[in-house]
């Protein structure tokens, strides 16, 4: 199912300052802390106070509630069918690799919107909150075999953190 192009085109519409990538991480960033995260919390980082209230962005708040519960849907399946919110495979390395890293500077922002203290997280959670400020540092890389794997491997080792991160909360 096509969602980050038509997310993204509405977001770009309503004037959000953010794209389905970094909206993506910042809802699952919260829901890795709390499910019962306030989802207007969500809503008014990606399009802003003003954009709450005007008619134009119904449409766009639509799909960010059918992405939100989609998300949900992937992070509870027995069949971890987590996917992070990224452009298709169609689509450059280069802008996939920007939006990777927008991706998880939005779920740092995400998980610290309710999180002030990280004492209290696993070993694991730790490691995974680290090595996500790394990627979010990523730099674009040309195309080739070889990035391309290891942009892939990057992305499963996301998948599969956000899920134990979700599950462990």
């Amino acid at each position: 199912m096509e969602i980050y192009e038509p997310l993204n085109q509405s977001l770009k519409h309503v004037g959000s300052l953010m794209d389905a990538a970094e909206t993506h991480g910042i809802l699952c960033g919260l829901l890795c802390v709390s499910q019962s995260a306030s989802e207007n919390i969500w809503i008014k980082h990606v399009l802003g106070e003003t954009a709450i209230e005007d008619g134009l962005a119904f449409k766009c708040q639509q799909q960010l509630q059918l992405v939100k519960n989609y998300t949900i849907e992937q992070l509870e399946s027995p069949n971890y069918e987590f996917m992070p919110l990224l452009p298709d495979d169609e689509i450059s390395l280069l802008e996939r690799t920007q939006a990777l890293g927008g991706w998880c500077e939005g779920f740092l922002f995400g998980f610290s919107l309710t999180k002030n203290e990280l004492d209290d997280l696993s070993d694991n959670t730790k490691d995974f909150i680290d090595d996500i400020i790394s990627v979010s540092h990523i730099a674009p890389t040309e195309d080739n075999e070889e990035n391309e794997e290891n942009y892939m491997q990057v992305v499963e080792y996301i998948k599969v953190g956000v899920i134990s991160c979700y599950d462990s909360k």
